[in-house]
Order: structure tokens, then C-alpha cells, then sequence
């Protein structure tokens, strides 16, 4: 396994490079990277450890400040005293300081030394986005590099919302597959989806937008299915969803037959709700463009269709819940394409051996020459659900291993297709691209320097400017003039 992590090493530090940054070394990121592996073998009360560290230099720890920087923007709190990392350290720290909520900022100033200088708050809204529970912006941790420890054995590392790889159940892991954004897997939803886009552009009047709605409508599938699989991923049961819009009745045999349509239903509802809101915010901006005054009605109605559109995804949220659970039992959920429920505990029979699978990698450059898997190293989960896909060509089968592994399989021109290693969480995968993005950014703002603003109104943004403006009455002309 050392060998695996300073492959890792090499790596994170060769994208460091790219993205512009001297710093921290191969060395140091080596260090790290198997202090955090060897962390997440211990254990602290009978329970493995997790924790985040992020590495920043105290003197100058956010690399990429924004110009306005919001309540909710997370900052460096430096401990009085800072302490060296060892192993032991770190697993006290991680139990105390919650990779969900917060990060441990670490530095070094000699190779083999890395001290834990402080604190890094406010990685709820990343985390919260990452994990696609809200479609609100958030914020990338604003060190250098980040490390994630997620399970035994299982690191990633991050600068910002950027992949630089990871270790998974013993393999090296560079880059995610997109399978959900994929063609082939986009036409999948596109083609159950299609009928509810008419729908939603007669609803709100837009026929000549209906493909802009049908692609919004399955950005919203996607972001369902990648959130039931990361819910089933957090409970480390393993599991499996099987989508068809006409099951093989005779292939399987569904021990809790349960219709439950609300997921689905919410989903296209969202889009529905969304773009009406949009319309109405739209008609609203109009009038102030053309310095028109803005009817009581119609600040009410965007009030009430913010409402509809929050509940809305509060209710995604609660039938993702739900249907992520029902996976974690023995047997897979059976779903339409539509992700309406109509089983779970479900197993599949017996059925034919698969003979070939084609890797979906380079299944669109050699079509059916495509290089072919070799089925023996999956297990019996995968196997009945490569079986049943290989007899159900209208078949998206999605396989959670207990080791986090998501994989996806389909069928396309008679060649069953399948993805391994699926992207779930929405952060991005390095490229030179992406590097290049990054880079030019931060450069950008480094050579326009603007006086750093909090907050979007002039009320007092800190407990210090609050008590200066204790005799200062803000001034509220715009209530009398509105």
C-alpha cells in the first residue's frame, strides 16, 4: 500500500505544478497523504476515523480570496499553541474537529514535520454541495490542498472543488467517470423524460424552450440517482437500483412490492416549479429595466413560487432518504426509468452467464471491439445484475460495492455496456483545462487587487463594525421610496 500512496504523492504533486503552486512538495504531499492513510486505519472508540486536513501556510492560508466575501464563507482560527502531527494527533483532532463541518490546517516548515496549526470552519456548504443536497452555491476550501480521509484505506485529496485523485479499496483512482452526463446515459433519461418537457413548456408557455427543459429536466435525474447512490454509499451496506420500463417479470421476484412515485414525481415538479420561478423574476427585472414600478401582486407571487420551489427540494430530499434506505436491504430496488418505485428486497433469478461486457470507456472509438471486462472479479451482486441487463436491453443497472465503488450498466446496439468507478459527488476532475482555469483566475485577481467587501447590503457585517455604528442610524430612504 506505500507504494500506492506515494503514487498518490507523485501525482497530487504534479497537479500542484500545473496549477501554478511551488508548494507543498512531492516529499511533504507524501507525508501527508500517509499520515491521513494510516489514520483512517485506527480507530477511536471502537470507530474508524474520518477527518479533512487542509494544508495552508498561516502566514497567507486563503491562496484565492473572492473580492465579496459572505457570512458563510469559511476562514483560517489558529490554535495558541500549534502542535506537531503524528499519527496520534491526528486521530484525536479528527474526532474533534468533523470533516463534515470543519477541516484541520496544517503546515510545514521541514520535510518530514507537518504541524496542525489550526481550524478551518464553515465546510458545511461545501460538503452540502458536494453531496448535491442543495443546488445553492458554495465554497472550495480556500487552502492549498485538501485531504479528505472517507474510510478505512479510502483518501482523497482536492485543491478547491478539484479532484487530484485518491486511494479506494486499494487502487489508485485519478479521475472519475461522468457516466450519469454521459450520452448514453442521457439518451436513457431523455427518452422517459421527453413527454413531461412538452408538458412543462405548454404549462409555462415556452414551446419554443423545450429542449432547454428537457435538459434540465435530466441534469435533475442525474442529481437524483447520483444522490441515491452516494445516501447508499454513507451507510457502507452495499446495494442496487435496477431501472426498466418493463421489468422481466419472470426474472425476478420482488419480496416487497411497493409503488412509491414521489421521487420521480418530485423531480419534474422541480423543474416545473424552478422555471416558473424564473419567469416571474424574469418579469420582475423587466419592469426595473424600464423603470417601471413592480405590482404588490407580483412581489407576492415570487415570494409564494420561492416557497413552492424550496419545499419542492425539501421533498427530493426526504424521497431521496427514503429510497437510498429501502437499498440497504437484501435485494435491489426495482424504479422505472422515471424513478417511480415499484419494489424493493427484489432478487434476480436465474438467468443466462454473460459471456461479454464492453468497458464504456472506449466503447464510442471501437463500438462492439471495444475492450471487454473481465466479469470473474465481481461477485454475485454484480453478476445477477451484468445477467439481467444482458435480457432486458431497456435495463440501467447500478451496483453500490460495500467498498464505495459505484458501477452502472446498460446496453446499447446489443453490446451491454458498463462504467466502473461513477462520479457522484459535484466536484470537478483535473485537467489541464480545468488547471488552466484555475490558475487564470487566481491570477486574474491577484493583478486587479479591489478592497474586500462583506455581504451584499450596508448593514454591519462584523460584531466590531456593529458597535462603531451604535449612534448611526442606517439610512432607509429605500423603504420610503419603495
Amino acid at each position: 500500500m506505500p507504494d500506492l500512496v506515494r503514487r498518490l504523492a507523485r501525482e497530487v504533486a504534479s497537479r500542484m505544478r500545473e496549477l501554478g503552486f511551488d508548494e507543498p512538495n512531492r516529499q511533504v504531499v507524501g507525508t501527508l497523504l500517509e499520515m491521513a492513510y494510516l489514520g483512517t486505519l485506527r480507530s477511536e472508540e471502537g470507530r474508524f476515523v474520518k477527518g479533512s486536513l487542509t494544508y495552508a501556510n498561516p502566514k497567507r492560508p486563503n491562496v484565492d480570496p473572492p473580492h465579496l466575501q459572505r457570512a458563510a464563507y469559511p476562514t483560517f482560527n489558529e490554535f495558541k499553541t500549534p502542535e506537531i502531527l503524528t499519527i496520534q494527533t491526528l486521530v484525536k483532532l479528527a474526532c474533534a474537529i468533523d470533516r463534515w463541518s470543519a477541516s484541520i490546517a496544517v503546515y510545514s516548515t521541514h520535510p518530514n514535520e507537518i504541524t496542525a496549526w489550526g481550524v478551518v470552519d464553515q465546510q458545511v456548504q461545501q460538503n452540502v454541495g458536494w453531496h448535491r443536497e442543495s443546488s445553492e452555491g458554495y465554497f472550495g476550501n480556500p487552502g492549498l490542498l485538501t485531504v479528505t480521509m472517507d474510510g478505512i484505506g479510502d483518501i482523497s485529496a482536492y485543491h478547491g472543488n478539484l479532484f487530484l485523485g485518491g486511494l479506494k479499496a486499494q487502487t489508485f483512482v485519478s479521475h472519475e467517470n461522468d457516466a450519469l452526463e454521459s450520452k448514453i446515459v442521457s439518451k436513457y433519461a431523455i427518452d422517459a423524460l421527453a413527454p413531461f418537457a412538452r408538458a412543462i413548456a405548454s404549462v409555462v408557455d415556452k414551446d419554443d424552450d423545450e429542449a432547454g427543459i428537457l435538459t434540465d429536466l435530466t441534469g435533475t435525474w442525474a442529481n437524483c440517482v447520483a444522490r441515491l447512490c452516494i445516501g447508499l454509499r454513507q451507510r457502507g451496506t452495499g446495494g442496487a437500483f435496477l431501472l426498466t420500463p418493463k421489468p422481466i417479470k419472470r426474472m425476478l421476484q420482488v419480496k416487497h412490492p411497493f409503488s412509491y412515485p414521489r421521487l420521480g414525481d418530485a423531480a419534474i415538479l422541480h423543474v416545473l416549479d424552478k422555471r416558473y420561478l424564473w419567469d416571474v423574476e424574469n418579469a420582475r427585472d423587466a419592469l426595473i429595466d424600464n423603470g417601471a414600478p413592480v405590482p404588490a401582486n407580483l412581489i407576492r407571487e415570487i415570494s409564494l413560487a420561492e416557497a413552492d420551489a424550496r419545499d419542492r427540494e425539501e421533498e427530493i430530499t426526504g424521497a431521496v432518504k427514503l429510497v437510498s434506505s429501502l437499498a440497504a436491504v437484501d435485494g435491489l430496488v426495482l424504479m422505472s426509468p422515471t424513478l417511480s418505485i415499484a419494489g424493493f428486497g427484489v432478487k434476480i433469478g436465474s438467468t443466462p452467464d454473460v459471456t461479454a461486457i464492453c468497458d464504456s470507456k472506449n466503447f464510442s472509438h471501437r463500438g462492439s471491439r471495444a475492450k471487454k471486462i473481465d466479469l470473474s472479479q465481481f461477485g454475485t451482486r454484480h453478476g445477477s445484475m451484468f445477467r439481467y441487463c444482458a435480457q432486458d436491453r431497456n435495463a440501467l443497472g447500478i451496483v453500490v460495492s460495500q467498498d464505495g465503488y459505484v458501477r452502472l450498466i446498460t446496453s446499447i446496439q446489443n453490446n451491454l455496456l458498463f462504467w466502473d468507478n461513477i462520479k457522484l459527488l459535484a466536484r470537478d476532475n483535473f485537467s489541464s483545462k480545468a488547471a488552466s482555469i484555475y490558475k487564470k483566475r487566481r491570477e486574474f485577481r491577484g493583478s486587479n487587487p479591489r478592497p474586500l467587501e462583506f455581504g451584499y447590503t450596508d448593514l454591519p457585517k462584523t460584531i466590531d463594525h456593529l458597535m462603531k455604528k451604535l449612534s448611526t442610524p442606517i439610512n432607509r430612504n429605500y423603504l420610503v421610496n419603495n
